[in-house]
């Protein structure tokens, strides 16, 4: 594919996604080539489009459900025509996405179904206190872990997880309100990145999983 063609592929994915056109999404990410081929559309068109989408959120241009749509369509997409068993297994870190004693769901299942379109496949927590969440990253062997949080409450009991997860070699990747109005608290609550985006954590994960 040529460059030109790949960037037409990317806007054409970005105005579906933000015309909540499911149909044009599919037939945008469709292709009848050999699994080699479906991973060089995840790469090369699915993330950067999800990259720019998050950027127009950061400057302000696009309204946080729109983010959020992308994603849902997006995960939708990618489940019907790549089914789990077709994702590079170079890929299937053992990655698991929460939300930490908030009941506001929307940024984990925007970070989680990035992920899915980048071609992961994150295990999804829902809603959990930390004594809930410290038995599953262990029975799970969880490499990665994304925690989402609204409020500063739950953003500061993320420090009860990393105390008791540190030696265990599990990464910590955190995102959420609070974490954007004071940039030193992902480092005093023990988070091995901060990501203010939906993408960064894309970004996060392909970087932390070179130096691992």
């Amino acid at each position: 594919m040529t460059a030109d063609f790949s960037q037409k592929k990317i806007d054409d994915l970005i105005s579906a996604l933000l015309n909540m056109d499911r149909l044009a999404v599919r037939e945008i990410l469709s292709t009848p080539h050999e699994n080699a081929e479906k991973l060089y559309i995840i790469d090369s068109i699915v993330v950067p489009a999800l990259e720019e989408i998050g950027r127009r959120w950061e400057e302000g241009t696009l309204a946080i459900s729109q983010v959020y749509m992308a994603g849902v369509l997006i995960e939708e997409a990618i489940t019907a025509l790549y089914p789990y068993n077709e994702y590079d297994s170079s890929k299937k870190s053992k990655i698991a996405t929460v939300v930490l004693e908030d009941y506001h769901m929307l940024g984990e299942r925007i970070v989680a179904a990035y992920l899915i379109g980048a071609g992961y496949s994150p295990i999804r927590y829902g809603r959990r206190d930390a004594a809930e969440l410290l038995p599953l990253i262990q029975k799970d062997e969880i490499k990665y872990l994304f925690i989402s949080t609204l409020m500063l409450p739950s953003a500061l009991k993320i420090r009860e997880i990393s105390d008791q997860i540190s030696n265990e070699g599990v990464k910590i990747i955190v995102g959420g309100a609070p974490f954007r109005f004071d940039p030193d608290l992902g480092k005093e609550v023990g988070a091995d990145r901060v990501c203010f985006t939906a993408s960064d954590a894309i970004t996060a994960l392909r970087e932390m999983e070179g130096t691992s």
